[in-house]
């Protein structure tokens, strides 16, 4: 069984919070969970060494605002413009969040995936329609959702257990959109863009 993308919802190192989902050939999602108190991020990299997915979506910047290449071209020292137009977090003040997710992208570039792109699946659950008064708030809402009722040739056979799985499984979304090119992108190419 071929993966061909992987989704990854990316939280601290040891809280147990980042979660993944993964798409074969075959249109079988699978969602992991990493462990409270084990490193997320070598379970990542060993996750991504057995899956060998060829796209990974990620939820975390993967760059800096410009202003730290070439502040001839930017002056935000905080925000990305991608970071400006989808409300999403600084990267400064995600600080060691940003430096581990860039490190991860650097590792995972050197074993033959073809593309990692950063990803907000705030953007993908309001571009679908969902709720987004009850997105993250409401664990009846989370029972409610169905990733079928968004890719109907998909085959999740097990029930999402939190939000974290459920954004794994947006990012992922946003990843076979990025491989189908119909996802959307916003930003800056020379900084950083979301795509979702």
């Amino acid at each position: 069984m071929e993966v061909v993308a992987l989704g990854i919802d990316y939280g601290s190192k040891t809280s147990g919070f980042t979660a993944a989902a993964s798409y074969s050939s075959t249109g079988i999602v699978q969602v992991y969970q990493s462990t409270k108190g084990k490193d997320a991020d070598a379970w990542l990299l060993d996750l991504t060494k057995k899956l060998k997915p060829q796209y990974v979506a990620i939820d975390a910047p993967l760059s800096l605002p410009g202003v730290f290449m070439d502040p001839t071209l930017f002056n935000n020292y905080h925000y990305r413009e991608c970071d400006r137009l989808t409300g999403a977090m600084s990267p400064m003040f995600l600080g060691g969040l940003t430096a581990r997710a860039m490190q991860l992208t650097a590792k995972l570039k050197l074993s033959n995936i073809e593309s990692v792109i950063e990803t907000y699946p705030k953007m993908v659950c309001s571009a679908l329609g969902l709720d987004m008064k009850r997105y993250k708030k409401d664990s009846t809402y989370l029972e409610e959702l169905n990733f079928k009722d968004f890719m109907d040739n998909a085959q999740l056979n097990h029930s999402v257990k939190n939000w974290h799985q459920w954004d794994a499984l947006m990012a992922l979304f946003a990843c076979l959109k990025h491989k189908n090119g119909t996802a959307e992108a916003i930003g800056n190419p020379l900084e950083g863009i979301i795509y979702f």
